[in-house]
């Protein structure tokens, strides 16, 4: 049966009932903010107890002796529970974040070191573990940013200039790799590795002279150390020093019997040395050991031209 329009005014609609509690509502809650002191101040997350943090301290040195063992995961656990405990100890998130570094969990690594050095605005340490971890991940030029922090934090960080020269490189800016580089050997003269990378900058650049130098000069304290006697080689042919690279090559072949590159480089060398038999055994032995279209691409040609030659 419909409505009437009387009806209508005396019996109001769902909507209408409704609407009235929920004002009623409102209007119960605003009388209680104000009349309840501090129920309009934000809330404020509690420091953690005496107790609370003297537990953390337990499971951040049990974090610490795990990490130190090389027990990686057994490090996250630990920390992670002095984190529960005390999420505002800036150290315990760095710790964890270097353990899962080293287990390869770069994305829960960069945001523990977001925490760290939110918490800790001047840690050093933390900004340059970002930026490694920013490495891993290929975020070159946000790692360059976190080593840059580390350094106007910590001057003489020596790894920072290596670690950043190595962003540098990869970034294509070999002329600040190299400076990095320089100042890294100037804090520790000594570093191997930074010679090695120094050297790749050179080549980079097409400094073949200041290359040689700082490859011989890593090799001075690692002798065995194949790729280093294998750039040396490459180094020693681009400058026509074909008898010195054929002897590094050698050398790197002998160390490192499976690197095709090792052997593209000393077939070339026995070819420009009118070693033709030795260079086709070279460039047939790149074919057996690599997929890489460029070395068998090269390994192909040279092979080609020198049957023709024989002809």
């Amino acid at each position: 049966m419909k409505r009437s329009i009387g009806s209508t005014f005396s019996d109001p609609p769902w909507f209408y009932v409704l609407g009235g509690a929920c004002i009623l509502v409102l209007v119960g809650l605003l009388v209680w903010l104000l009349a309840t002191p501090g129920a309009l101040q934000p809330t404020v997350v509690p420091s953690p107890t005496p107790t609370h943090v003297t537990m953390a301290a337990t499971y951040k040195a049990w974090g610490l002796a795990s990490l130190e063992r090389g027990e990686y995961a057994q490090a996250v656990s630990d920390l992670g529970e002095a984190i529960r405990l005390d999420p505002r100890d800036a150290e315990s998130h760095y710790y964890r974040a270097r353990a899962c570094f080293l287990l390869g969990d770069y994305q829960q690594a960069l945001a523990d070191l977001n925490q760290a050095v939110e918490l800790r605005p001047d840690y050093a340490a933390a900004y340059y573990y970002r930026g490694a971890t920013e490495a891993m991940l290929l975020l070159y030029g946000r790692a360059i940013a976190d080593y840059t922090m580390a350094l106007s934090l910590q001057p003489d960080f020596a790894e920072a200039y290596y670690q950043r020269g190595r962003a540098y490189f990869m970034e294509g800016e070999h002329a600040k790799a190299i400076a990095d580089y320089d100042r890294a050997l100037d804090l520790q003269p000594d570093r191997s590795d930074c010679l090695y990378d120094r050297a790749l900058a050179h080549v980079a650049l097409e400094e073949y002279a200041a290359a040689e130098r700082d490859l011989t000069a890593a090799l001075s304290g690692e002798p065995d150390w194949g790729d280093a006697h294998y750039w040396r080689g490459v180094v020693r042919f681009r400058r026509q020093e074909f008898d010195a690279a054929l002897a590094d090559l050698d050398r790197a072949v002998e160390l490192m019997p499976e690197h095709a590159p090792s052997y593209h480089a000393r077939g070339l060398t026995h070819r420009r040395l009118g070693h033709i038999e030795q260079a086709i055994a070279d460039f047939e032995r790149v074919l057996q050991l690599t997929d890489d279209p460029n070395l068998i691409a090269g390994a192909r040609l040279q092979l080609e031209q020198m049957r023709e030659e024989g002809k």
